[in-house]
C-alpha cells in the first residue's frame, strides 16, 4: 500500500509540475488578465461571488488582472493582444460540481484551459468555491512572470471577410465584381455616434441620431478595423472614410458611413 501511494503520488506531482511549465510557457506571453462580470457558466453577475474570487486567486498567482468593468492600463488600450481573457465552464453532474477556467487571446483563441476542479459538496455556493479554488490548483507550481514575445504583438488581419474587400475608389468607378456580388451603396450615409465601452479596449456603442445603439464594433487588432459583434460584419477606416462590409444573403455589401468619435 505504501509503494502504490508513493507511485500514485510521484505521478500527481509530475502532473502538476508538466501542468505548471505549460503554463509557464503559454501564459508568462501576456501581460494582463481580464475576469469578465458574468462567466458562462452563470446566470447573473458574480453569481456565487465566482468573479470576485477568481480575480483573487489569480492575483495569489502573481497576475494583474482587471474585472472588464475596470479601466485597462495605456498600453493594454493601445494593444489588445497583451491581454488575456478568462471564461468559468462548467461541466457539472447530479453529484458533482465541475469547473475550469479558460484564458482568451485577443483573436479569440483558447490559449491555456486549467485542469478541472471539482467538488461534491451539496451546496452550490459552497460547491462552486471548492470546485474553483481546486482549478487554481493547475498552478500550484507556476508564478505568472510576463516576457514580452511576438504573440502579444498586434494582430494584423489581412483577410477579414471572406472576399478581399474593395477600395472605396475603387468600387464607385470601376463596380468590381468579385465571386460573390458586391453592393456599394453611398447614398443616405448613416450617421452614428461612438461611446467608448468603459473598461474594454477601443470597443464601442454605434448611435444613431435617436441615441439607439445600432452597433456594438469590438477592436479587432489594427488601427482603425472593429469588427461588428453578432454580425458578420467589419467597420474599417479606408481613404479617410469609414465603411460597413457586410455579407446580407450571402452577398457582400458595402457603404459609407460616418462615425463621430
Amino acid at each position: 500500500m505504501k509503494l502504490k501511494y508513493k507511485i500514485t503520488s510521484i505521478l500527481f506531482l509530475l502532473l502538476n509540475l508538466s501542468f505548471g511549465l505549460y503554463a509557464q510557457s503559454e501564459l508568462n506571453d501576456y501581460k494582463y488578465v481580464v475576469v469578465p462580470e458574468q462567466f458562462s457558466c452563470q446566470k447573473k453577475p458574480n453569481n456565487y461571488r465566482l468573479n470576485g474570487l477568481t480575480k483573487f486567486l489569480l492575483e495569489k498567482q502573481n497576475f494583474t488582472v482587471f474585472l472588464d468593468s475596470e479601466q485597462l492600463p495605456t498600453d493594454a488600450a493601445n494593444n489588445g493582444c497583451l491581454v488575456l481573457y478568462t471564461d468559468v465552464t462548467e461541466d457539472s453532474s447530479m453529484f458533482k460540481t465541475k469547473l475550469k477556467i479558460n484564458f482568451k487571446n485577443c483573436k479569440n483563441q483558447v490559449v491555456f484551459t486549467s485542469q478541472e476542479g471539482v467538488s461534491r459538496d451539496k451546496e452550490y455556493k459552497v460547491a462552486y468555491n471548492v470546485a474553483l479554488r481546486n482549478t487554481i490548483k493547475t498552478f500550484e507550481t507556476f508564478k505568472h512572470n510576463y516576457s514580452a514575445s511576438a504573440k502579444t504583438q498586434p494582430v494584423v488581419v489581412n483577410k477579414p471577410v471572406k472576399e478581399t474587400i474593395p477600395d472605396i475608389q475603387e468600387a464607385e468607378s470601376t463596380n468590381i465584381e468579385t465571386k460573390e456580388t458586391v453592393d456599394f451603396n453611398s447614398d443616405n450615409i448613416d450617421i452614428f455616434e461612438a461611446e467608448l465601452i468603459q473598461g474594454k479596449v477601443f470597443s464601442y456603442h454605434l448611435k444613431n441620431i435617436k441615441g439607439e445603439i445600432i452597433y456594438t464594433i469590438l477592436f479587432y487588432g489594427k488601427e482603425d478595423l472593429y469588427l461588428v459583434k453578432g454580425e458578420e460584419a467589419l467597420i474599417y477606416k479606408i481613404n479617410n472614410h469609414w465603411v460597413l462590409a457586410e455579407y446580407i444573403d450571402d452577398n457582400l455589401q458595402i457603404k459609407k458611413i460616418h462615425i463621430k468619435f
